[in-house]
């Protein structure tokens, strides 16, 4: 016969009530989640990112061509998921329904918040220093980015690059080209002003191995945000992009708009 005493019992009965309850999973309503490039994605995340805030909605990430999470500081307000939640909206494909919110802040206001998220980790800085250093381009800066991506952009970037030259008086302009378009390239040195000096990351028999591609790609915007005017297409993802990430343009007044428009998030 076992006999127990009422102080076990109740010891018992204490011990089973702080037993730890399984954490319940939070239900996700809407997640991010790109298949494009990365000016593109990249700007769908940081319009995402801000809808969420203003919505106050948590901010779940699903990074499937990973440009988020292994480049990015890791932050309490980021959450990477390794699926699709089950029934969630991909906000993502909902642009037009963002524009109502994001449309509505500042040009300052959007940099700032931008600034404060979009950061990239120590790992991310050294590879795109090296790549920078690669090219001898680590301690380079210039006074003009220009991106050339378009059939038929160049003649309309010269005569903006001539008239921002004489409107701020400098004698010779050193100018940062982004392209993946020789012939484009070869063009602009050709009919380019001769008091231009140009340098581009295009080359000929470059690897193509995704890497390589994604490490241009972010070495040519980190040179292109410490120019102190630009030339692209404001109507593009890259020419948003730059404009909202450029540590030195903060207004349209430094920006020749190859595509006539004028600046508009969404």
């Amino acid at each position: 016969m076992i006999v127990l005493s009422r102080k076990r019992i109740m010891t018992s009965w204490a011990n089973m009530n702080r037993m730890p309850l399984k954490k319940k999973e939070p239900t996700i309503r809407s997640f991010f989640s790109s298949s494009e490039d990365y000016s593109t994605s990249t700007l769908q995340f940081l319009y995402s990112f801000i809808y969420s805030q203003r919505s106050a909605e948590p901010f779940y990430i699903y990074d499937t061509k990973g440009y988020f999470q292994p480049l990015l500081k890791t932050s309490p307000i980021l959450h990477f998921v390794k699926e699709a939640p089950a029934g969630a909206t991909n906000i993502a494909t909902t642009l037009s329904q963002m524009a109502p919110v994001v449309n509505t802040i500042n040009l300052v206001s959007l940099k700032r918040t931008i600034s404060s998220i979009f950061q990239y980790n120590g790992e991310t800085m050294f590879k795109i220093d090296s790549f920078l250093s690669n090219f001898g381009l680590l301690r380079q800066t210039f006074d003009v980015g220009i991106v050339l991506d378009i059939s038929g952009c160049v003649p309309t970037v010269i005569t903006g690059v001539a008239k921002l030259q004489k409107r701020i008086g400098k004698k010779n302009l050193r100018i940062f080209v982004m392209t993946d378009e020789m012939e484009m390239l070869r063009e602009f040195v050709t009919k380019g002003d001769p008091s231009w000096s140009y340098v581009s990351m295009m080359r000929f028999e470059a690897p193509t191995d995704k890497q390589y591609e994604l490490f241009k790609t972010l070495s040519e915007i980190k040179l292109m945000q410490q120019t102190e005017y630009l030339a692209c297409r404001l109507g593009s993802p890259l020419g948003k992009l730059l404009f909202l990430t450029s540590e030195k343009v903060n207004t349209e007044s430094q920006v020749i708009s190859v595509d006539g428009q004028g600046w508009k998030a969404i």
